[in-house]
């Protein structure tokens, strides 16, 4: 008889944090050992890149769910600004606010428990970003344990908040359950899991760290036809940067970093910067852009739909990022295709990236640190090469996919022969 899985997400789109929901899906040795029924709140963006991440669909169930973000719409469509904006005041105080997210975590929790009720699952397995991160995942742990499954694994895939905001400290009563609940927290760093006991307090026994894997996706270009198409020259050096335009990404000090380059080596053959994402901080980096010179130096992209192409093109991987990571995929995929990086020296990315020896670590937010960086890499051709045959070598003893399925899997098991409390 196949054992049993909840699976449950909440994101907005199908993110890095989605992968090893991919990794499992995907793997046919996984689907024939258990039975799975995959939860996920329904949005758009998020049905279109689970159809496209995993083709061989399991059984799922999207589920719509009205948010505070729902509501600020709405209050936003009222056209009389007499009206609209003391209730939006009102609605934005500490007090209210709260309340009507606790009242949104009610009113999940009661439609995921009657989706759960009758479903015979042993397992549920909660994907989620940071803690507390999507708020119908503890609604989901609060369902399924009141359906009677005590069995609960719970992904955390960045680094958990403390109690510092006051309205994280009314939270504090809500995270005493789930941590009470839910079985093994999960996180991909060591980092992430002395975050958890640090800031929740979560006993260590509970806590188990399993680094996210990745399985290679095709590169289906050569340099040539990327170069070709995205209109690249062919005798500079390529860096890329694959990110959501976000100030936690830290592209301006990337930026910084070209046009200290740029001034400090005026005869240097600049390297061309291709970023690739969209987001916030889109205008304040064109603008840069613009107003420093560096309008040849650095191509944005905004969607890049085949994305193992553009990093098996490039000759470097830069995450210059400053805040708000944990054990980035994209240095995983650009490990497995054997590519140098240079990333930022924080949370689980030195468990990712040995410095020196299968990248460049620098220091957040350091301007002269990347720039030497990436100097670095233009003159040392050799010794970029052997970042990248180093980082290929770690990727494969550590981060493929079948080896993170295969810890799961002995989570898993020893779950199931344990007796239920």
């Amino acid at each position: 008889m196949k054992r049993t899985i909840l699976f449950y997400s909440d994101c907005p789109f199908f993110a890095g944090c989605e992968n090893m929901l991919a990794n499992f899906f995907n793997n046919k040795e996984f689907r024939d050992s258990y039975d799975i029924l995959f939860i996920y709140r329904w949005t758009p963006q998020y049905e279109n890149g689970f159809k496209k991440r995993v083709p061989n669909q399991i059984e799922n169930i999207p589920v719509r769910f009205y948010d505070q973000n729902d509501l600020n719409i709405l209050l936003d469509s009222i056209p009389l600004s007499i009206v609209r904006k003391p209730l939006k005041f009102f609605v934005s105080t500490l007090i209210i606010s709260d309340f009507i997210r606790y009242l949104l975590l009610l009113l999940h929790g009661i439609t995921l428990f009657r989706i759960v009720w009758g479903k015979k699952h042993t397992i549920l397995h909660v994907n989620n970003g940071g803690y507390p991160g999507a708020q119908s995942t503890i609604s989901m742990v609060f369902a399924a344990r009141l359906c009677g499954i005590t069995r609960i694994v719970y992904v955390v895939n960045n680094i958990a908040g403390g109690y510092h905001s006051l309205n994280r400290r009314f939270d504090y009563a809500f995270d005493r359950i789930v941590i009470r609940w839910v079985t093994v927290f999960v996180t991909g760093s060591l980092y992430a899991g002395n975050a958890l006991k640090n800031n929740l307090k979560v006993p260590s026994y509970k806590i188990q760290c399993i680094p996210n894997g990745i399985a290679p996706r095709k590169v289906t270009e050569t340099r040539e036809q990327v170069i070709q198409r995205l209109r690249l020259p062919y005798n500079r050096l390529i860096l890329s940067v694959i990110a959501n335009l976000e100030e936690r990404k830290g592209h301006i000090f990337l930026l910084k970093g070209l046009k200290q380059l740029k001034d400090m080596y005026p005869n240097i053959s600049m390297p061309v910067c291709v970023i690739e994402g969209k987001g916030p901080t889109e205008e304040i980096l064109k603008t840069f852009v613009d107003k420093n010179n560096l309008k040849t130096d650095v191509l944005f992209i905004a969607h890049e739909e085949q994305i193992f192409n553009l990093i098996s093109a490039s000759d470097c991987i830069i995450l210059p990022s400053v805040k708000d990571e944990d054990f980035p995929n994209v240095i995983l995929e650009s490990m497995s295709l054997g590519k140098a990086i240079i990333a930022s020296n924080f949370s689980g990315i030195p468990e990712q990236i040995e410095h020196m020896k299968s990248g460049f670590l620098v220091k957040p937010g350091d301007v002269s640190e990347l720039a030497f960086a990436i100097k670095f890499m233009l003159d040392h051709p050799e010794m970029r090469n052997l970042f990248g045959e180093n980082a290929k070598i770690r990727f494969e003893e550590l981060f493929k996919d079948k080896i993170a399925i295969n810890h799961y899997t002995e989570i898993y098991s020893k779950l199931l022969e344990e007796i239920p409390s």
